[in-house]
């Protein structure tokens, strides 16, 4: 029985459509997965520059970006606060990982629902930002 649940667990979890996102953004029907950082529009997936005309306020970080210690340096003023979006380039899963600190998240309202992006970000300041998971494992927006 144990190992029914475990299994069942597991499936649950693993499963991306709990991770799934549906919204309209410039009247186009856009689907975002949180577990991959990547967006869709009618089952296609959108390229850096579709993304970068659907989020215009923000700047774009490739996963690609960070360096071999999964660290990304950028710089911000003191007083001044920056909207980053991540995007997934790689093959890499991002399942079970958040925003820290919490006030760095961002959000879409579409039809009056708001939606919490994974990949969009805030920075405030000189304050970092991490994208963690419980494993430990993170990468870190390091601002100078």
């Amino acid at each position: 029985m144990k190992k029914f649940l475990f299994l069942f667990m597991a499936l649950l979890l693993s499963s991306s459509a709990f991770a799934n996102y549906d919204f309209i953004i410039n009247n186009r029907n856009i689907s975002y997965n949180e577990d991959e950082l990547k967006f869709y529009e009618n089952n296609k997936l959108l390229d850096e520059n579709e993304v970068r005309e659907l989020f215009p306020d923000y700047d774009i970080v490739l996963i690609s970006d960070f360096d071999k210690n999964k660290k990304y340096y950028m710089k911000n003023s003191l007083f001044k606060s920056k909207k980053i979006l991540l995007l997934n380039d790689t093959r890499r899963t991002f399942h079970l990982f958040y925003i820290y600190p919490i006030s760095s998240r961002n959000q879409i309202n579409s039809d009056d629902k708001d939606y919490k992006v994974k990949s969009l970000i805030t920075v405030y300041g000189k304050k970092n930002v991490r994208l963690k998971h419980f494993g430990l494992d993170e990468f870190e927006i390091v601002v100078k």
